[in-house]
């Protein structure tokens, strides 16, 4: 077989980055865009990793396809397989993260009081805060209304000693739903505080179950300082653990 001339060697070569170098940028522009449009990077794979990672693997791939004493047709075949390649790799890239749904906290309480104890503090606290931010505008009275409310509330703040806890997520590929747990991350034993809202048991109650296993949710301010006393007191609140997790609350 009589060697391609340069030009057309040249002319075969120059398809390889120029073809996987445009289906990498489409693919990582328009793929975060359609498939994980909450994402922070969002088409930047495609402007800074999948389109220059295109055009460096287009020039590798067309030297080697240049260079073989190949035919026209399987050069051809070769770089359609390798966009459709390079393609697919790029559109699993863009694929969301699995979301992080919450933790499981395995432990035991040893202590609590009223909110209404950590009003004076508290109170002091967001003061400092709002000093710091001259440009924020508060809502009038809000420390004798943050004082008030936390005095009134009948919620507890208790000392959990967690002994492990686990973290929960959901898959988000469109194929791909299911909720699934990371293995237990031992804490030693090490305390922790959160809210137990009014109506969940007395002080005595959460002393007398011993170790439980619990899920804390944290929840949105509504105003600044804010209103609820778990965002006050920059807490999370106990709840028990979802039906649909207690699965994974097991050993």
């Amino acid at each position: 077989m009589e060697p391609a001339p340069r030009e057309s060697r040249w002319r075969c070569f120059r398809r390889w980055p120029l073809a996987l170098g445009a289906t990498g940028f489409l693919c990582g522009f328009l793929g975060p865009i359609s498939l994980s449009p909450d994402a922070n990077q969002g088409p930047l794979l495609g402007i800074l990793i999948t389109g220059p990672g295109g055009v460096l693997l287009g020039i590798g791939l067309g030297a080697v396809a240049t260079l073989l004493p190949l035919p026209d047709a399987l050069r051809r075949g070769a770089l359609l397989l390798s966009c459709v390649g390079l393609g697919l790799v790029t559109l699993y890239w863009s694929t969301p993260d699995p979301e992080f749904r919450g933790e499981i906290v395995d432990g035991a309480v040893r202590g609590c009081r009223a909110p209404g104890a950590l009003a004076e503090t508290t109170v002091h606290d967001w003061q400092e805060r709002v000093a710091k931010t001259p440009w924020s505008h508060p809502r009038p009275n809000w420390q004798s209304e943050v004082s008030q409310k936390m005095r009134a509330d009948r919620g507890l703040v208790v000392d959990l000693e967690v002994a492990r806890v686990r973290r929960v997520y959901q898959n988000r590929k469109p194929w791909n739903h299911e909720v699934f747990a990371r293995s237990w991350d031992d804490k030693g034993g090490e305390v922790a505080q959160y809210y137990a809202a009014g109506g969940s048991g007395s002080c005595g109650d959460y002393l007398r179950t011993g170790s439980a296993a619990y899920f804390p949710r944290g929840g949105t301010a509504t105003s600044w300082p804010p209103v609820e006393i778990p965002n006050l007191l920059g807490l999370q609140t106990l709840a028990p653990v979802p039906r649909e997790y207690e699965r994974f609350a097991s050993p």
